[in-house]
């Protein structure tokens, strides 16, 4: 486990439902090419913080990466609208994008 890892965990300790903390663990997790547990954690993150739509936006990424196609499509399709909802014109446009892609 690397140091940031570890340092990472020790944050979500002491704030669990920090929606951030746990994006970062799973882009750590990305990073180190433990990509099932990114989805893992991409997915936990999804259900504790429903409005935070860069969660959708990696775990769709992180599923195309494993070839789960209708996984990533499911997050993207959600994230988009997770994204319109809260106003991220940014998340939204690249997430119709990937959609786009997988089409």
């Amino acid at each position: 486990m690397s140091t940031r890892l570890k340092q990472l965990e020790a944050l979500a300790e002491n704030d669990p439902d920090d929606p951030f903390i746990q994006y970062a663990i799973a882009l750590e997790h990305v990073s180190n090419g433990r990509l099932e547990e990114a989805a893992e954690t991409l997915e936990h993150l999804i259900i504790k913080a429903p409005n935070y739509s860069a969660g959708y936006h990696q775990a769709g990424r992180v599923y195309e990466q494993l070839d789960r196609l209708d996984d990533a499509r499911r997050c993207y399709e959600k994230g988009v609208v997770v994204a319109e909802r809260e106003g991220d014109d940014k998340d939204r446009d690249e997430m119709q994008g990937a959609l786009m892609m997988l089409d």
